[in-house]
Order: C-alpha cells, then structure tokens, then sequence
C-alpha cells in the first residue's frame, strides 16, 4: 500500500496471473504481446504515398491536415517506411532560347584558350552585377519536395526584376569592389549604358591602376547585357583592354 496507495494496489486476480505466468513460462514477459502498429498501418502508408505522387512539394503540415494524420505519424512514414527526404529548390537564372548556345560557344572558346596557355584562367576579370530583388523572392527555406531520390527541381527566375544592383569583379588576384548603382541623391538606380561606363571610368578603371595590372596580357568577361555591349561601351573598354569578351 505505501507504493502503490490505497485505490491503486494490484488486484488478486492480476497477482494470480503474473504467478501462474512465470510457472507456466519462466519470466514475467508477455511473449504473445506483440506492439501493433495501430498508426502507422498500411493503409496510413498508401495513403501517404498517393498524396506524395500526386503532389510532392505540398508541406508536411499540411498533407498532415489533408490526411487527417498526426505530424510525427506522417513524418515517420515519410522517412522510415516510404524513405523518402526533403529536398529544396534551387533558384537559376532564367534562359532564354539562344542562350544555351552562347553557352556551349564560351565554354568551347574558353577550352581551346587553356589548351594554348594553361594560365589562361588566371588572366580573366570576370565581372557581373547581382541583383537584390525588392518586390519579394521565393523562399526556398520553406519548401521541401518528398523524393526517394534527387528530383532536381528548378524555378526559373526573372532576369531583370525591380532590384538594387550591385557590380564585383573577380580575378586571381581578388575581388574588385562592390559598386553599387546609385543616383547622385544616394537613390538605388538600374543600369543603363551610361551608368555602366561611369563605373568603368570611375571606380573599375583606377582599381586596376592601383594594382598595376599588365592590362595587355589579362582578358575582361562581361556577360552579354544591352549595356555592356553598347558600341561606347566597348569602344571605352578597347581603350583599357586588348582583349575583351562578351558572353
């Protein structure tokens, strides 16, 4: 009575049965006792599995709400009896037709350069801007897609969304910048010809002064933006550089 109280001790007949078990098999467990699965049943599975097919991205919480299934039941046959894992999105730059043969062009261009000079790669400004979207962005952090195996999945992207744009150029030798494209009241500004050739003149070009670059033996990359293959873009670059490259 002192350890199980008074309205909670073990009756007559539970005691008789744990006696007549340990006579009968020698130890207090119940062999014949099996765990059931009374949650995680084959129906459960199939069900699970289904709405996976059927959509894979949609969230836990949320095929658990349309499953009429507990959270930890679903993500327990997601991982243990499916073997399924979350994977994310990935964000690419969107590309347009024309462009996956520009692609292979440059990477074919860029073979046969280090074939001629090993070194070739090291003698590259590869310049870009990158864009920091305003009007909102897809947030991957928030999105898994249930897949045995890697689906790959990709969201194309606008290339020239409401954005602050930021300009870097990178080397062997480092990272030239950031610029940032701002008006003369501190106000972000998108880039046009005009302003792309402010910042060669301005800022890009007196870096390279600094550095002492031997602009004759080194190769500038810009991608193929409107202004930066402007006929005064390129005849303000073929004043610095000898060899400048478009894709």
């Amino acid at each position: 009575r002192p350890i199980y109280g008074p309205h909670n001790r073990p009756s007559e007949s539970g005691i008789r049965a744990l006696v007549n078990r340990f006579r009968n098999t020698h130890t207090l467990v119940d062999k014949h006792r099996q765990r059931r699965r009374t949650v995680r049943t084959e129906e459960a599975v199939d069900a699970v599995a289904h709405s996976v097919e059927e959509d894979p991205s949609v969230s836990t919480r949320h095929r658990a709400q349309q499953l009429a299934i507990c959270y930890s039941t679903l993500w327990n046959i997601l991982r243990k009896d499916l073997r399924l894992y979350p994977y994310k999105i990935q964000l690419v730059q969107e590309l347009k037709r024309l462009d996956y043969r520009k692609r292979l062009d440059f990477v074919e261009w860029a073979q046969h350069k280090i074939t001629r000079d090993p070194a070739f790669a090291g003698k590259i400004f590869f310049s870009d801007e990158a864009h920091f979207w305003l009007c909102g962005f897809v947030n991957k952090q928030n999105c898994r897609i249930w897949s045995d195996e890697n689906p790959k999945e990709f969201v194309g992207m606008p290339l020239h969304p409401q954005k602050l744009t930021v300009w870097c150029a990178i080397w062997a030798g480092g990272v030239i910048g950031p610029y940032f494209f701002k008006d003369n009241a501190g106000q972000t500004v998108t880039v046009n010809g005009q302003r792309y050739r402010a910042m060669l003149r301005d800022f890009f070009f007196p870096q390279l002064n600094e550095l002492e670059v031997d602009l004759e033996n080194v190769w500038f990359q810009q991608d193929g933006a409107t202004c930066h293959t402007a006929n005064n873009t390129i005849g303000l670059l073929a004043e610095t550089f000898v060899n400048v490259s478009s894709h």
